[in-house]
């Protein structure tokens, strides 16, 4: 029996790959990816370098190993979204999704310069936006078009979801830079909420206007 709960210990505790993961996640966040060294990761951890680079080559690699754990967390919940009923199921849509941007948001503060040094992380994040996510979040946009709850068109819907990516993926670097505070205040998630919600506005069909109103103005205090 002792054996065996040494047993279920050893298979529980979080092994060092993803603890190297976790920490570099949360220093990233909280002290910014710019700031953080591989050393920096190790000493949080209290490992040593070496036992780091047994398990990730360098940071590019741990913060394309971040980026495929976020874009997994983020399908999973797009995908398992359940279809609108209502403008109160697309606010907390999208609620859930900045929430999930949040807890990897140091991939959305500085994105450009990401993206340009690490090839690998390009590839995997336009085959995430382009081949994953867009179809689904367009398929959304689509029923909530097909269940009159916006008035739109095709090439409408289409502009919808190129524009709502568009502020979704630089929302928090744009609102980090005018803040000028240095970390991201919570509130950031609410109104990246709230600016997707006012592309919708001039779709949204006249018998939910009353209710997008009361949804905007609730977020809005």
């Amino acid at each position: 029996a002792l054996h065996r709960k040494h047993a279920m210990n050893k298979e529980t505790r979080p092994n060092t790959y993803n603890r190297i993961l976790d920490a570099a996640l949360k220093l990233f966040n909280e002290e910014s990816e710019r700031n953080t060294t591989t050393n920096h990761i190790a000493s949080h951890l209290g490992i040593s370098p070496g036992n780091l680079y047994y398990h990730f080559r360098n940071k590019d690699e741990i913060i394309l190993q971040l980026h495929r754990r976020y874009s997994s967390t983020m399908m999973a919940q797009i995908r398992e979204a359940d279809a609108p009923q209502n403008l109160s199921d697309v606010a907390a849509y999208l609620d859930g999704i900045f929430a999930t941007m949040w807890d990897y948001r140091f991939l959305f503060s500085d994105t450009n310069a990401l993206l340009s040094r690490n090839a690998e992380l390009l590839g995997d994040y336009n085959e995430f936006t382009r081949a994953k996510a867009s179809p689904v979040v367009l398929r959304y946009l689509e029923y909530l078009a097909a269940t009159d709850i916006l008035q739109a068109d095709k090439e409408d819907l289409q502009n919808l979801a190129l524009n709502m990516w568009i502020i979704t993926k630089y929302w928090f670097d744009l609102h980090g830079s005018v803040r000028r505070s240095g970390k991201l205040p919570e509130d950031t998630k609410r109104l990246g909420v709230l600016r997707n919600l006012s592309l919708l506005k001039p779709y949204i069909h006249p018998d939910h206007r009353a209710e997008f109103a009361a949804i905007t103005a609730k977020l809005k205090a």
